[in-house]
């Protein structure tokens, strides 16, 4: 059936609905005291649906009504449009239940689902959100190393697994050794990116297909040396962003701009190492200093040490460096190592106060408590992660055994068994916070040694999986979600 047949469909379809609502206004009586010619209600369409593209959609739909329900009395209609395109829907079914190979356009849709009456011309009719996507929308990005080559590995949200996609793309590897993958920019007013950081370089890629962009330092008025990016530290709300290019932080907003690749600003000034961790996400952007051994924050371009503060550690003077951390809202949790080697965990609150006629402000990260660490493995390892869904499990990885421990207390509260040992993890910090993943090889680096899992934390602090991806990648080094 052609386009416009279809959209005739849809108009008689709702030109005879609008129909009966004239008839029925005008035989209104005003006592209300009436019921519609058997009233239906459906069961069976749920309240979204993702799709990959040339993949069927399948939705058996139950009707009932109140009186007994004939599908032969009945016409029915499955369309969809784009959201906020309304006037151009794409017909898809005239079946009570819809089994359709989607070839819509990828992107985000309204599905409509409408049954009518034959005899009296009364419909009924369900909305419901569709997304359509393609092997590279919406997932996982998994970085790893084969041979000494970076190699990346996505996994989309309906589980299709794409091996090596940036070479299968362009023809060639990103480079050698990777360090870290990153999903920069987006939003209305700048483009977003995925960003790729090797030992050598750092590039930017098509999110839609990983095809080859740029590279990193056209982003950039002042390109630092060496362009090696390591972390990514992004407002909650999407405002703006600053990454941490080799040891120094740089800024660029990301809202109400004019350039889809607005430039970042030039260096935050100051002497200072930024470790590799993001302790922004709200308030004032702050900072862990690696050289310094404390907590800054970027006041209008230039890094300042916070406040001095009492109680369990000195946020300005911490004499360890930060092994792990992250933030999220106010609350600060990490790992630091003290110049003797020993370890200890801190559970910190990133705090803004004023004097009382307002001429002073004043920045601090105020203690809440610090818990030396006495368990050997937790001395040893780099690999942790905290997830925004309970701050204070804090999970460590030694061996082939992921471990949570309890910030408050210290106590081991759950442990999980996996197939290899963990060359690194990540909880999701967009979609769903409460999922871990891991990358497991056995060390080897080769192709396909390395597998992934999909962990779900439980209320208790406990893991259990909810998906395992089979030698799919080498041995990962990072994480990351790309919208």
């Amino acid at each position: 059936m052609s386009k416009q047949k279809n959209m005739k469909k849809i108009q008689w379809i709702i030109g005879c609905f609008c129909l009966c609502l004239w008839s029925a206004c005008t035989e209104d009586k005003g006592n209300y005291d009436y019921t519609p010619l058997n009233a239906l209600s459906f069961s069976g369409i749920a309240a979204q649906y993702t799709v990959e593209l040339d993949a069927f959609l399948t939705i058996p739909v139950t009707i009932v009504g109140k009186q007994e329900f004939q599908e032969e009395d009945y016409e029915y209609l499955w369309y969809a449009w784009r959201v906020n395109n309304a006037a151009d829907p794409d017909t898809l079914s005239f079946e009570k239940d819809l089994n359709v190979k989607v070839n819509m356009a990828v992107g985000d849709y309204t599905l409509r689902y409408i049954v009518r009456e034959k005899e009296s011309g009364v419909f009924y009719s369900s909305e419901t959100d569709l997304s359509v996507i393609n092997s590279y929308s919406k997932g996982i990005m998994a970085l790893s190393e084969v041979g000494g080559t970076a190699e990346v590995t996505f996994i989309n949200v309906v589980n299709t697994v794409s091996k090596n996609v940036y070479e299968a793309i362009n023809g060639e590897p990103v480079g050698m050794h990777p360090q870290g993958i990153f999903y920069t920019g987006g939003g209305e007013f700048v483009r977003g990116l995925v960003t790729i950081a090797t030992e050598e370089k750092t590039i930017l890629a098509e999110p839609s297909d990983f095809s080859y962009l740029m590279d990193f330092p056209e982003l950039f008025y002042f390109a630092p040396e060496p362009n090696v990016m390591q972390c990514l530290c992004k407002s909650d709300w999407g405002y703006d962003e600053y990454v941490i290019v080799s040891g120094k932080v740089y800024y660029r907003r990301l809202a109400f701009v004019e350039d889809l690749f607005t430039k970042y600003d030039p260096q935050i000034k100051g002497d200072y190492e930024a470790a590799p961790f993001s302790m922004y996400e709200a308030g004032y952007a702050f900072f862990y200093d690696q050289k310094g051994k404390r907590f800054i924050y970027d006041n209008y371009g230039v890094m300042i040490p916070v406040e001095a503060s009492t109680g369990d550690f000195n946020s300005a003077d911490m004499q360890a460096i930060m092994v792990y951390g992250a933030a999220f809202g106010e609350d600060v949790r990490a790992v630091m190592e003290a110049d003797d080697g020993t370890r200890f965990m801190i559970a910190a609150q990133k705090s803004v106060s004023y004097s009382a006629d307002y001429s002073e402000t004043y920045i601090r990260v105020l203690p809440i408590r610090r818990l030396d660490i006495t368990r050997a493995e937790m001395l040893e390892t780099t690999c942790f992660a905290v997830s925004s869904q309970d701050i204070d499990f804090l999970y460590y990885a030694s061996g082939n055994k992921i471990v949570c421990v309890s910030t408050i207390t210290g106590n081991v509260l759950s442990e999980f068994t996996t197939t290899e040992p963990v060359d690194y993890m990540e909880f999701d910090r967009s979609e769903n916070p409460g999922r871990l993943y891991v990358g497991v090889s056995d060390g080897s680096g080769a192709a396909d040694s390395g597998s992934i899992y999909y962990l779900k934390m439980n209320s208790g602090g406990s893991l259990t999986e909810e998906e395992y991806f089979e030698h799919v990648c080498g041995k990962v080094v990072d994480f990351e979600y790309k919208p």
